[in-house]
């Protein structure tokens, strides 16, 4: 009988080879032409979203098939219960994609479905342009992979002064969530050492469990943007919590997120 680590270390493989896969499938489809759609304001969707999504899904639906989804892209083909939920945003960076921005990723988490929401138990994130794969399992570490090298223990930075803080964040789509963000953003930008927005949330948060970035803040994600990074920072030792540093809140419509080293004294409500 499988245990629960080779449990976890098993979905955290398939993880890996349905992000890579489908990270190498939006790589191949970048130079070609874009069929492009709006779900919404400021909400786009290309071919490629779904044409990786459909790759992840069947692949993990073939393995594991009495598990659930939870995807960016709407399929209603995709059961959305089960003793395992794979949360997935096939393009996280859509926008930087459809432009020819080279910064995007694929974030693929399975998470058990709690009463407060989700828990990730393991997780991948790739950014097929650079080649680098986040990983992680819950209580077994997060790992950074470039291209075909040894995976190196992945640590969030040592930073605690806040003149020395990578501080960044990313935009809702929504007017006044912008203008919320403008607001902290001012409260910030001056005392930190420098401030980036990327345009792909789960990229910016793989980054703060890299200790790239020592702080980001988004007031508006969605499970899909937030399962993977959250384990990615949280194996490697930093914090995730709402904007008001109690416990985060899961909700499709919207989830107002910091994460960072933990080491930073820093509530933005």
């Amino acid at each position: 009988m499988e245990s629960k680590t080779e449990e976890v270390e098993r979905l955290r493989r398939v993880a890996v080879e349905t992000a890579v896969s489908a990270g190498k499938l939006a790589r191949e489809m970048w130079t070609k032409p874009r069929e492009i759609s709006y779900k919404g304001f400021r909400d786009l969707v290309t071919d490629a979203d779904i044409a990786t999504q459909k790759q992840i899904t069947q692949t993990i639906q073939a393995r594991f098939p009495n598990h659930g989804f939870l995807t960016e892209e709407e399929d209603s083909d995709l059961p959305e219960a089960g003793p395992i939920i794979w949360i997935i945003d096939p393009i996280d960076g859509t926008t930087n994609y459809s432009r020819k921005i080279p910064e995007f990723c694929v974030s693929v988490a399975a998470c058990l479905p709690i009463a407060e929401g989700y828990q990730p138990i393991a997780a991948a994130i790739y950014d097929p342009m650079r080649d680098e794969l986040f990983s992680a399992a819950q209580g077994q570490g997060a790992t950074l992979q470039l291209g075909n090298q040894t995976p190196q223990t992945l640590q969030v930075s040592q930073v605690s002064d806040l003149s020395e803080v990578v501080f960044a964040l990313d935009w809702s789509s929504a007017s006044q969530t912008r203008t919320d963000a403008l607001q902290i953003l001012n409260r910030f930008a001056e005392k930190s050492y420098t401030v980036r927005t990327i345009g792909t949330a789960a990229l910016a948060m793989a980054w703060v469990a890299a200790g790239r970035i020592d702080f980001y803040f988004n007031l508006h994600l969605r499970p899909w943007d937030v399962a993977a990074a959250m384990l990615l920072v949280q194996e490697s030792g930093g914090a995730v919590a709402a904007p008001d540093g109690s416990p985060l809140v899961w909700d499709v419509n919207g989830i107002a997120c910091v994460m960072s080293n933990g080491r930073l004294a820093i509530k933005l409500e």
